[in-house]
This record gives C-alpha cells, sequence and structure tokens, in this order.
C-alpha cells in the first residue's frame, strides 16, 4: 500500500478546489496525479489484466452488487433537491445538455480507468498480498477523495453522503486481492459510472 500516494489524491483536489474555487480544475488536478502514476508504473501493471473463468465471475459478481445498491439508493435518498447545485458546480454556464454529454464521455473514457486503475493497482499494488490493512485503508482514502471535495461544496452534509464511496473502494480493493486482476473493479467501476451518469441525467439533466 502506497500511503503517500493515497494521501496525497484527497490532498490535492481539495487544494485545488481551494485555490479555485471550480471543481474541474480540481478533478484535472487529480486525473494527472493518477495518469503520471500509472505511467510510472505501467511495466508493473500489465500483468495485473488476466481474464480467466475467476475473473469473470468475479466481475459479474461485483457489478451486480454494485449496480444493485445504485439503482435503490434513490429510493433510500431523493436527489431532486440537489439539482440546481448540480448545475451550479459542475455546468455554471452554458447548456447543461450538451455540457453533460461531454461530461459523461469523459468519465467514462478518462475518468473511470484512470480512478480504478490508480486506487487498486498503483497505491494498493496487488502483487505484494496486501493485508487487511491494506483494504482498510485503500477504502478510506478513496472515501476520503471524495470526501472532501463533497464536504467543500455541500458542507458537512457531503462527508456524509460520501460514504458509500468507502463501501465501494473496500469491495474493489477486496476483488482485485482475490481474482488478482483489475478487470472486476474496472468493469464494475465503469457499471457504477454509468449508472450514476444515468441518474444525474433523470434527476439534474432532462
Amino acid at each position: 500500500m502506497n500511503w503517500i500516494l493515497a494521501a496525497a489524491a484527497p490532498v490535492l483536489i481539495g487544494s485545488a478546489l481551494l485555490a479555485t474555487g471550480r471543481i474541474h480544475p480540481a478533478i484535472l488536478a487529480y486525473h494527472a496525479l493518477c495518469a503520471a502514476a500509472i505511467f510510472r508504473q505501467r511495466g508493473r501493471l500489465r500483468p495485473l489484466f488476466p481474464w480467466n473463468r475467476t475473473t469473470a465471475l468475479a466481475t459479474l459478481a461485483t457489478t451486480f452488487v454494485i449496480v444493485a445498491f445504485l439503482l435503490a439508493a434513490p429510493f433510500v435518498r431523493d436527489p431532486a433537491p440537489y439539482r440546481d447545485l448540480f448545475r451550479h458546480t459542475l455546468f455554471p454556464r452554458g447548456d447543461p445538455r450538451t455540457l453533460f454529454t461531454l461530461f459523461a464521455a469523459y468519465t467514462m473514457v478518462v475518468h473511470a480507468p484512470l480512478e480504478e486503475v490508480f486506487w487498486r493497482g498503483v497505491v494498493m499494488d496487488p502483487d505484494r498480498r496486501p493485508s487487511g490493512t491494506a483494504v482498510a485503508g485503500n477504502a478510506f482514502f478513496f472515501y476520503l477523495n471524495h470526501a472532501v471535495p463533497m464536504a467543500l461544496v455541500l458542507g458537512p452534509q457531503g462527508a456524509v453522503l460520501a460514504g458509500p464511496k468507502a463501501a465501494a473502494g473496500a469491495l474493489w480493493a477486496f476483488v482485485t486481492i482475490r481474482s488478482r486482476s483489475l478487470w472486476p473493479g474496472l468493469v464494475s467501476h465503469w457499471a457504477a459510472d454509468a449508472a450514476i451518469l444515468g441518474g444525474m441525467w433523470f434527476y439534474f439533466i432532462r
């Protein structure tokens, strides 16, 4: 577990948000950190993409759990009251429909793979058979990475709303270790972001 990188991500995204007052530069700074770390470790990461029956089953199971949780989430807490805040934070100018399309494409093509490979491949380093402490640490800092910007935008409530990120981080860390592959986390992360984007469109954009 690379504790320095784990701590650097939330510090960077929080600092960039405080310095600029805008979420987009913070996101770009975070993605630059992820990309640089992945590039430096690219040789070590290549073997972490095996695909076999075990990997396929782990991918299906993890994706089912994540998507089922996300589909149930709106019944627990109504997202509709956050519509204006969401639009103001992400799309302060321009047509939200057009900008959301670009945002969604960027999320699926850039954000999801960078984030998953960074946290579960580079930060945790599953080749070293991480301990339960490493899984817990990965989940905690993954949560913190989302809680910091959400708290800066929403206040203390943002830290509470980011809570499910800890559970997702723990699940993805655990399945990565058990499968010895980044595919289960990566595919289910894509599915999770697709479900979240669908919810954003339904509640905030259309």
